[in-house]
């Protein structure tokens, strides 16, 4: 085994990632038993309480897939250990995957400095998200609440762009992407175009799918299904499509 693959599944990088699973699961059962004390104080029927956990713990296990999805992915480039600590906290696919791959698009190969980099951007980058919420969200919340009482269809515009301002920024380049293979316009970086544009569109088009049967039936509990089964589906015929193409 090379020094690189000894590296990034070292038993120290899963100690590491034990403890912080461990902090993560400890804050977890702290918030539930003052929760729970909570409800006893205001006088909450203990099967309530019972159910709302239950459900709970349910329904965040299905919407978890993505996330294990991504630890999956990201375990191949940059090892298990490392992919564990950063999606067990506050990781996200769309940020992890496209942090990664950034890095190692750069530098055209990867070692051990390479792999370094990696964790420093990785983590460094999505230290901003808590950053902003600590200095800036009650500003920001203030004002979208300021305009939302001042015209709340406006608002809601204004939410929903910021929103596909952040799909577009993701989802821009494999559209691009499939555009240049589908015209034949052969470009450096270009891989699989097809594939990915395909992928893409197909997870559009679950998610639409799904969008539309929650509001035909008012089965508002299948909004917690939409996102990961959509990806799944969605990946499990990007194999189909890189298969053709």
């Amino acid at each position: 085994m090379c020094v690189l693959e000894e590296y990034i599944n070292s038993g120290f990088l899963y100690i590491i990632g034990a403890i912080i699973a461990l902090f993560v699961m400890a804050q977890s059962v702290y918030f539930l038993v003052r929760a729970v004390r909570r409800g006893r104080q205001l006088g909450i029927d203990p099967k309530k309480l019972k159910d709302a956990a239950v459900s709970s713990a349910v329904f965040s296990i299905v919407p978890s897939m993505p996330i294990v999805l991504a630890m999956i992915t990201l375990a191949a480039t940059i090892g298990a250990p490392f992919s564990w600590i950063r999606l067990s906290v506050i990781g996200s696919m769309s940020y992890e995957t496209v942090a990664a791959a950034s890095v190692a698009k750069a530098a055209a190969g990867m070692n051990l400095s390479v792999f370094s980099a990696i964790m420093w951007v990785m983590t460094l980058g999505i230290i901003s998200g808590p950053l902003f919420n600590i200095f800036g969200f009650k500003k920001y919340q203030s004002k979208i609440e300021e305009i939302g009482k001042r015209s709340p269809k406006w608002s809601k515009i204004l939410v929903d762009a910021l929103f596909m301002g952040i799909i577009a920024v993701m989802g821009g380049q494999f559209i691009a992407k499939g555009i240049a293979s589908f015209a034949d316009f052969n470009a450096q970086g270009i891989v699989n175009g097809q594939a990915q544009f395909l992928t893409l569109f197909t997870g559009a088009l679950l998610m639409a799918v799904f969008g539309v049967v929650i509001k035909a039936t008012k089965a508002k509990w299948l909004e917690n299904f939409a996102l990961p089964v959509s990806m799944v589906g969605a990946i499990a015929l990007s194999v189909v499509y890189h298969g053709i193409f």
